[in-house]
């Protein structure tokens, strides 16, 4: 085959592959990510995180550690935190004025802190969504800059 052919082949190849991937982006939800911190002494167990139609389960937090969790974007609306643990009298919660989408938009995570008979909850930057916002053309040009900057 003569190299034109090739050329043009690879070319179509290539616009029809983008075209997948722009439209596969296009047609799946966006996620917020909720982060869950254990800061007490024992292991929360049967944790449960549920948000419209997302639910997720996490057997164990133990003790000190965290877990980051992915829902579906969708409106304001509650956030409910079920869980089991000895020695804490708050066996969950809810967080009424949940918005994926303005952490989402503002490449924030939310942050839920289990303490002993109390939690605490705030926004924090989400290091994987100011990635994920980074267009195609800038993330190209970083890996450009990155392997020039590795062979000098």
């Amino acid at each position: 085959m003569p190299r034109r052919r090739w050329i043009i082949a690879l070319t179509v190849i290539a616009g029809l592959l983008v075209a997948v991937e722009v439209g596969v982006r296009r047609w799946t939800r966006p996620r917020a990510c909720v982060q869950i911190v254990n800061e007490t002494s024992e292991t929360v167990r049967d944790l449960v995180v549920t948000y419209e139609d997302s639910r997720i389960a996490v057997v164990e937090l133990p003790a000190g550690q965290s877990a980051r969790l992915w829902l579906s974007a969708g409106r304001t609306g509650p956030l409910k935190v079920e869980y089991r643990q000895k020695n804490n009298a708050l066996q969950g919660f809810e967080i009424a004025d949940y918005d994926p989408a303005a952490c989402i938009k503002d490449a924030f995570k939310q942050v839920v802190v289990i303490q002993t008979n109390q939690f605490q909850r705030f926004l924090e930057d989400d290091e994987t969504r100011r990635q994920e916002k980074e267009s195609l053309g800038s993330r190209l040009l970083n890996w450009l800059n990155s392997e020039v900057d590795e062979r000098n």
